[in-house]
């Protein structure tokens, strides 16, 4: 991806009303996309090809969408150029997930309120949008986990439990195996978790959602399943599935929230290939990649 020139990021800026210098934003190189920070709670996206334009254009579609029905906050088109690059407002408060799940082992009442208020928000996420609404340009499928075949191919080459490897396979085939009814596709953002919400940074109660880059017309239960963390309590996700129920009049299958999380900590093991086993590698360690997939693999079988 050729690198983008904060000289000419900031001139394209100019466009949209803002006069900025080179030293005040930041750069980010994110799938096909550039990530602008800006000052003042803002940010914009540029295209890097023109997959990062169709993948920049649904999502703006998607966030004015959201806007538009529901009540929690998401990031804000302040302005879209013809050339495909946007600025947003971004979602205030802070989002640091290391802190933030550390605070969520520790502090249950701070789990359980959050927790609710995360249950609150995908309830309406999936009830006031329809498949009609997203049909011919939100993929049916969420993008993570790779498909199975792709995992099994790559696996071996990071782990050499022979038990854990044919453990895995055993929760593969159930994943595999799963059909998801009719009923239980919604909007789904695909990758909720800590890492992609913004929360008051004394109180640590809920103020936005961000990144629905990976959003898709798929199973609800994938919005839960990094609700489920390598620690022994689960009070974020069984307070998120206590206020959903009775908003949205369904059940959430604890067991398939659990093989979603499993089959997710299976694909970030494997992609690990190439990677030292002592370089933070999407947050984590090989020696944490395993104790996760170890305790999500325990949870299925």
């Amino acid at each position: 991806m050729a690198r983008l020139n904060p000289a000419e990021v900031c001139a394209a800026l100019r466009e949209a009303g803002l006069s900025l210098r080179p030293e005040e934003i930041t750069l980010d190189a994110r799938e096909d996309r550039w990530l602008v920070r800006l000052p003042g709670d803002r940010m914009a996206w540029f295209p890097a090809n023109a997959r990062g334009r169709v993948r920049l254009a649904a999502d703006r579609r998607l966030l004015r969408l959201l806007a538009e029905r529901c009540r929690f906050r998401v990031p804000r088109i302040l302005y879209e150029a013809e050339n495909g690059f946007d600025l947003r407002a971004a979602v205030p408060g802070l989002c640091d997930p290391f802190a933030l799940y550390g605070r969520i082992a520790n502090d249950p009442a701070v789990a359980r309120r959050l927790g609710h208020a995360l249950g609150l928000i995908l309830a309406e996420q999936h009830s006031q949008i329809a498949r009609s609404d997203v049909a011919g340009w939100l993929p049916d499928r969420v993008p993570w986990p790779e498909p199975v075949d792709w995992i099994r191919e790559r696996l071996p080459e990071v782990a050499d439990d022979s038990l854990l490897l044919t453990r895995i396979d055993r929760v593969l085939d159930i994943r595999e195996a799963l059909d998801v009814p009719d009923g239980d596709r919604v909007l789904v953002h695909g990758d909720l978790g800590v890492h992609n919400i913004a929360v008051d940074p004394v109180t640590a109660d809920l103020l936005g959602v961000f990144d629905y880059d990976g959003a898709a017309w798929d199973d609800r239960h994938h919005d839960f399943r990094y609700f489920v963390f390598d620690h022994d309590r689960e009070d974020l996700l069984e307070a998120a599935i206590a206020a959903y129920e009775p908003a949205i009049g369904r059940s959430i299958d604890r067991r398939r929230v659990r093989l979603y999380n499993a089959a997710s900590a299976i694909c970030y093991l494997t992609f690990r290939r190439g990677v030292a086993s002592d370089v933070r590698h999407c947050g984590r360690t090989l020696a944490e990649d395993l104790a996760w997939v170890r305790k999500a693999v325990d949870a299925v079988l």
